[in-house]
């Protein structure tokens, strides 16, 4: 009881108004099989209410209790070697195991039941940083059965799922379902077969998630969400399908702090309401070891960071450090022995400033970019698998390669996956993405270019199927139609880059990938200059119906995909959210309370922005022009 009062006082000199609590709490929560004690969460819950501070609460699902793993031995993971997880860890349990999830669902009602109904819990969070366990998932009975039947209920004979796959190369050819393997790290498994199980237990994640939500939205009138972490191994809009809002945990050093643009560019457009970022550092993280000391001012700038971009809320992990156990050595707001750390000030000066700005924030939202950038967490998964050329990373790739670039130039843009509708966007830009026909969005896309949308697309988009084949009549599905072009050679960027040419005739090279195209209704805005691609296009535009394509046959490097997509961008009437140096994140928000430019500074360096015009700092008062 003193602890928590002065957990409180503190929580209120620092200015927090909200707090996460009860994740990792279930061997508290129930201590014994059917005997819950929950008086202490709920008297927390009162005191921390009597403060005029609300509760998210979450379900403990993550880190079972000794009982019931030591009851129900079934319910840990196994992983490729046959060996059952050890009590004690978090997040190590089989997330289809139907005896796991009786009991996660029974936990999660009785929380529920007590706290549905609150006015003190102001959302609830399922489990904890939901993912694929040791990044190869679970190989118990149960994980190898559902996997089997899946393959039965996607391709319904054998026979099909062998000319999906193109088994009869290496005499993979199956007779059965049964005889589909749960594919091992180490071996030389066929591609499309270990796409296929990490998709599967990916989605069995997203199963999981949705059954304790069906469970609470029985019971409470309050948001559910499940906060998540910067992958794609879990699918985002699948998962948040079951959900009512989007939580999202991060932890990046100073140097990569304006990577977390990337994400939660993506993690916004995926409900139609604002994000909760439900952890991040004030500091240092730290698991056994203290790492990434954070100069004055990180936190601050990273505490805004998501406001800026679409959030309502930003919480730190933690908030009192831990005294014993796991992430002794993580940073904090307050010390394991109650002091706050040097970082308090900043946390004060946070929270001022989310008052002053309140109203702004409350009645604004980032102003919709007209511009779309797919991201696909089954591309993620057929990269891992077959990287398609030397050094190729899926996620890598696409923050450096193509949305630094677009920071630079303050192009604004929401990050999609291929089930997202398309209506609210002018121009789509498709790198990387091989499976044109996820989520039916082939044809989805042809009809929005058609009806005037523009569309830039490549490399490595368009070369798969859905079972990560090839097409057979062509390198790609549909572009060569659409493009009007057609690929005559096409060669990896491994070891050398070839040098293209602009239609203004200047010189530079290419990356990653090159596809020759001899044009028949495309114009070439860029061409390849020296061997066997001497000539061919690199670079096409093609009008269809209203809309057009632009095709790369290879990713031009950053400073010619700046000036490619500033042009179409405009053409558009899409123009850059700023007049100000890279360093400086310019997100426009408008609403009921207005319009106006949330401008936060990445790299710890000096930035400028020249304002459009005369402008109050709502922060200070001051009036700037």
């Amino acid at each position: 009881q003193e602890q928590l009062d002065e957990d409180i006082r503190l929580m209120l000199e620092a200015g927090l108004n909200a707090v996460r609590i009860a994740e990792f709490a279930w061997s508290s929560m129930e201590p014994e099989e059917g005997r819950t004690e929950l008086d202490w969460l709920l008297r927390v819950v009162e005191r921390l209410g009597t403060a005029g501070i609300a509760t998210i609460m979450c379900t403990p699902s993550c880190t079972p209790p000794a009982w019931l793993t030591e009851r129900y031995p079934e319910v840990a993971a196994v992983n490729h070697a046959g060996e059952r997880a050890q009590h004690g860890s978090r997040r190590h349990v089989c997330p289809n195991n139907p005896v796991y999830r009786e009991h996660c669902g029974r936990i999660a009602r009785v929380l529920a039941e007590l706290f549905g109904r609150d006015d003190r819990v102001i959302g609830w969070q399922i489990d904890n940083e939901v993912d694929i366990w040791q990044e190869w998932g679970c190989y118990c009975e149960v994980c190898v059965a559902a996997f089997r039947r899946r393959l039965r209920s996607k391709f319904g004979t054998i026979d099909a799922l062998n000319a999906a796959w193109g088994t009869n190369l290496w005499s993979q050819t199956y007779q059965s379902f049964e005889q589909v393997p749960a594919p091992r790290p180490g071996y030389c498994h066929h591609p499309s077969l270990l796409t296929e199980w990490i998709v599967f237990q990916g989605d069995s994640v997203v199963d999981y998630v949705a059954h304790q939500a069906h469970i609470l939205h029985e019971h409470v009138s309050q948001p559910v969400g499940t906060d998540m972490m910067p992958i794609l191994s879990v699918n985002y809009a699948q998962t948040h399908r079951h959900l009512d809002l989007v939580q999202y945990n991060h932890y990046d050093s100073m140097d990569n702090l304006w990577r977390q643009v990337f994400w939660m560019d993506l993690v916004r457009p995926v409900k139609d309401v604002p994000f909760w970022n439900t952890e991040t550092a004030t500091c240092w993280n730290g698991g056994t070891l203290s790492n990434g000391y954070k100069e004055p001012g990180f936190c601050r700038a990273n505490s805004w960071l998501p406001i800026a971009l679409g959030a309502e809320a930003n919480l730190y992990w933690l908030w009192r450090a831990h005294w014993s156990g796991q992430e002794l050595m993580h940073g904090a707001v307050v010390s394991s022995h109650g002091r706050p750390l040097h970082i308090m000030k900043e946390v004060q000066e946070v929270s001022k400033g989310f008052k002053t700005a309140g109203m702004f924030l409350r009645g604004t939202r980032p102003t919709p970019p007209g511009f779309a950038l797919h991201v696909s967490s089954l591309a993620w998964a057929q990269f891992r698998f077959q990287s398609m050329v030397q050094g190729f990373e899926y996620i890598e790739s696409l923050i450096k390669r193509v949305y630094r670039p677009l920071m630079d130039t303050h192009l604004r843009a929401d990050i999609v996956d291929p089930s997202t509708p398309l209506d609210a966007y002018k121009l789509v830009f498709s790198p990387f993405l091989p499976a044109l026909d996820e989520s039916n969005l082939r044809d989805r896309l042809y009809a929005w270019i058609k009806a005037g949308g523009t569309w830039v697309v490549g490399p490595f988009s368009d070369v798969r199927t859905l079972d990560g084949a090839k097409p057979r009549h062509a390198p790609f599905g549909c572009l060569e139609e659409w493009a009007g072009v057609f690929c005559k050679y096409e060669l990896p960027g491994d070891p050398v880059e070839q040098v293209i040419r602009w239609s203004n005739g200047r010189e530079s090279q290419g990356s990653l990938w090159y596809s020759g195209f001899e044009t028949g209704g495309a114009e070439t805005l860029a061409s390849y200059t020296e061997g066997p691609l001497d000539g061919l296009a690199a670079v096409t535009e093609t009008r269809l119906g209203k809309g057009r394509i632009v095709l790369l046959g290879t990713m031009p490097v950053a400073a010619d995909l700046k000036t490619l997509l500033l042009q179409f961008a405009a053409e558009c009437g899409i123009q850059p959210s700023a007049d100000a140096t890279p360093n400086m994140l310019v997100v426009p928000r408008e609403g009921k309370s207005g319009r106006g430019l949330m401008v936060v500074e990445l790299q710890n360096r000096p930035g400028t922005l020249t304002l459009p015009g005369e402008s109050r700092d709502l922060l200070t008062g001051q009036v700037l022009s």
